[in-house]
């Protein structure tokens, strides 16, 4: 199967120019073949210089909330032997690590899986320099001569849905593992060794790109050229912009009877595909009075709502209850609307209409017919063929390129911080201030001092001085074209209980042609994903299903979803929906930038309304 970029050409040896730099002596052609081919063996070098750190730590204990430290890393590669750093004391692990690091003579980039909010965070002290954060993670920082980097971002799934051996992690404690040393440093360099296979690809794929979100909007933009917005019409159309629909239908509940569970297939990339969307800049915008026309993309208006357009309520909380007032909707949604009498406009303030708009068909269907053939060649042959892996990885940057294109155009830079790292009492570099002095007075003393003072480290911040837009537009139309498949797939469901985003639970989704279809494998056709004789529903990403004709001692009798809170039992959906809460304590400890590890501890209840909407 053909890459989705050309592979590289092979590096030429500068050596081997000699008769090029002759013919090329007075010629700037001659100098832009030397800098291309400089370039070219850089970037080659780069991807030769690829390494891999997994660390392993004391278990977590969400009980005793103790402090985790880990014990155990590995830095592997493919083109030295694996370096291995086994220290009890936290301060000891730390330096050898460093250490080890040091022994490696090129600059490497060095990957770890969700290592940003994980492994890095016990490095964090030893970071000097900008590092690039998102929310409480890094996603780029610098270690001596080397770059670190979050595989995650890149690949963002566990990497047990990759690769992953089967391992009993009680071993880990601090009693047992120098009993199993041997097996625990085995497991950890086969993690290194799977992770790197899979990062490899992506950067044969894709080159050096951040993000996932990085990577689908370069193969986006090989078919389409996407205008940018300025930040003042940034903020104007962004108004226009939700999330996916998730709602309680009929309210908490338990429902019997037969339930069935539907998934449309790949929603964002199929409404990408059929939709036409804005992609103009400013210039191709015009706001006007009146009713819609073939141009209209967004719509402002006050309306009654009949639990069809979103808007956002007291608290910032997307909802679709508002039963009056003023919306900012979709065309594709006030269409779907007015067909089925959902809403009654009494004034349309305004318009926004767009000359420049097309679908990003050139994009989807090449790539999800390749998807379906990639599953099917999958699904008739097992792990031992020799193709298996390769073509496993072609399916995995083939899903993850596909479903994270629409989020990139609706970027919010105004969110992003640049962030420096000094010794205690020093200060970045003057040109890091720069951009700070145009700030407003208030804003500037926010940012003259340290966000967080250390022993061993301070932190700066400031707003990031590169703010750029891409285009929120497509973002508002694509996510809008979503909720209006799943809106007129709710008014033909019979007995419609929950829905999120791409997926509806009901009796039955009756297939009609033209409007809603039912298939397997089509692309933006509805299939039915489960099936359950008991849902339990206490609010929003809350709910479990008993699954129909399993019984109880089936480990896959139950499917629970509860956002933030794994763990969660089917018993415990019966207490919320009698009223009681639960403490939840996470698995897991989170860390922050400054050192801290924390549990995290919520109160679950039944945050839906009982007895229907």
């Amino acid at each position: 199967m053909p890459s989705l970029i050309p592979y590289l050409t092979p590096m030429i040896d500068p050596g081997d120019m000699s008769n090029m730099r002759k013919h090329y002596k007075r010629d700037p052609a001659g100098d832009r073949l030397r800098q291309r081919v400089h370039r070219q063996n850089k970037k080659i070098k780069r991807l030769e210089n690829i390494a891999i750190l997994d660390m392993e730590t004391d278990p977590f204990d969400n009980v005793t909330r103790a402090r985790i430290d880990p014990f155990l890393a590995v830095l592997y590669a493919d083109h030295f032997e694996p370096k291995i750093v086994w220290a009890e004391q936290l301060d000891q692990f730390v330096e050898q690590l460093c250490d080890a690091l040091d022994t490696i003579p090129e600059p490497h980039t060095i990957y770890a899986h969700n290592g940003g909010r994980f492994d890095f965070m016990f490095l964090v002290h030893k970071l000097r320099g900008e590092v690039q954060f998102k929310g409480r993670g890094i996603m780029r920082a610098k270690l001596g001569r080397h770059e670190l980097r979050d595989s995650y971002h890149i690949i963002p799934e566990p990497l047990a849905n990759w690769k992953k051996d089967k391992f009993k992690y009680d071993r880990l404690h601090r009693s047992l593992r120098d009993k199993y040393r041997e097996e625990i440093i085995q497991y950890c360099i086969n993690d290194c060794k799977y992770l790197l296979e899979i990062v490899r690809k992506f950067l044969d794929e894709f080159g050096f790109k951040i993000s996932i979100g990085s990577a689908a909007m370069a193969e986006v933009r090989k078919n389409y050229k996407v205008e940018k917005f300025g930040e003042k019409f940034d903020g104007t159309i962004r108004q226009f912009f939700f999330g996916g629909r998730v709602q309680c239908l009929q309210g908490a509940g338990e429902f019997r009877g037969h339930y069935k569970s539907y998934d449309k297939n790949s929603m964002y990339p199929s409404v990408m595909a059929a939709y036409k969307h804005p992609i103009g800049s400013f210039e191709n915008y015009r706001q006007r009075m009146g009713e819609p026309g073939p141009d209209t993309v967004f719509i402002n208006l006050f309306a009654r709502n009949h639990n069809a357009l979103v808007a956002r309520d007291d608290t910032g909380a997307t909802t679709t209850l508002i039963k009056e007032g003023e919306f900012f909707t979709t065309i594709w949604e006030y269409n779907i609307a007015m067909k089925y009498g959902l809403i009654e406009p009494w004034n349309i303030n305004y318009c926004w209409d767009c000359d420049l708009r097309s679908d990003f068909s050139a994009f989807v269907l090449p790539l999800y017919e390749r998807r379906q053939k990639t599953k099917l060649w999958l699904k008739d042959h097992g792990e031992d063929h020799p193709q298996y892996w390769d073509m496993k990885k072609d399916d995995t940057f083939i899903k993850l390129i596909l479903n994270n294109a629409y989020g990139k155009f609706a970027i919010n830079p105004r969110r992003f911080k640049t962030h420096w790292i000094t010794d205690p009492d020093e200060k970045p570099p003057a040109e890091w201030f720069k951009s700070i002095d145009e700030l407003s007075p208030d804003e500037r003393a926010e940012h003259i001092e340290p966000e967080f003072r250390g022993q061993l480290y301070w932190i700066w911040s400031k707003p990031n001085p590169g703010v750029w837009f891409n285009n929120v537009g497509v973002a508002a139309s694509i996510t809008g074209a979503a909720r209006a498949e799943l809106m007129e797939a709710k008014e033909h469901a019979k007995d419609p209980i929950y829905c999120d985003t791409d997926s509806i639970i009901c009796r039955d989704l009756p297939h009609i042609p033209g409007i809603i279809d039912i298939d397997l494998l089509r692309l933006g056709a509805w299939k039915l994903e489960d099936e359950f004789d008991i849902v339990r529903i206490t609010g929003k990403k809350q709910y479990a299903g008993h699954r129909k004709g399993k019984g109880w001692t089936d480990e896959k009798a139950i499917k629970i979803r509860s956002k933030g809170a794994g763990g969660i039992s089917w018993q415990d959906f019966q207490m919320l929906l009698a009223g009681d809460t639960i403490r939840h304590v996470n698995r897991a400890p989170t860390f922050d930038r400054y050192g801290g590890q924390n549990y995290i501890e919520r109160t679950l209840r039944a945050t839906a309304q009982f007895g229907g909407i």
